[in-house]
């Protein structure tokens, strides 16, 4: 069993820019649809007007009703920080994730293995309307020394 690095935190409203899809979570891994959104909006950041820092985001919006599988629909939206809504690019959308409290814990090692982390959490925080994950530095995501941030609201 890993060990997890846990803390309660304070957010400020963040304001993102990025690419959205609806999608189960088994289809998102079957065709690999969230790696490849997650290098489109790369190599599309200069689009992205206002950036704030260089980390990207991965919001999870689960459905309201609380009742989620891996075969449940929900969004998906891989995001940049924005210091403000300028001009959104058309395909693109713009979320705006509210200021409070969250759990925060940190993922070590490689994004294909974050399933475990996301077990601990289901298994201690239990159903949620969201995840958010930040990854300093998306070329590194599989290396063992990684290390991914999620926020749970509480």
């Amino acid at each position: 069993m890993s060990s997890y690095l846990v803390d309660v935190v304070e957010r400020t409203e963040t304001l993102l820019v990025g690419l959205s899809v609806v999608e189960s979570l088994n289809k998102m891994m079957e065709t690999t649809i969230g790696g490849k959104l997650r290098e489109e909006l790369e190599r599309r950041q200069s689009e992205v007007e206002n950036r704030a820092g260089s980390g990207m985001y991965l919001i999870q919006v689960y459905p309201t009703d609380g009742h989620w599988t891996p075969d449940v629909l929900y969004r998906h939206i891989f995001a940049y920080e924005v210091e403000s809504f300028a001009r959104i690019p058309a395909d693109m959308v713009s979320y705006t994730l509210p200021a409070g409290r969250f759990i925060k814990v940190v993922h070590k090692g490689p994004e294909s293995q974050i399933g475990e982390t996301y077990g601990f959490i289901n298994d201690t925080y239990g159903v949620r309307p969201i995840d958010i994950e930040y990854w300093s530095d998306i070329h590194t995501l599989e290396n063992e020394d990684s290390q991914i941030e999620i926020y749970v609201p509480r």
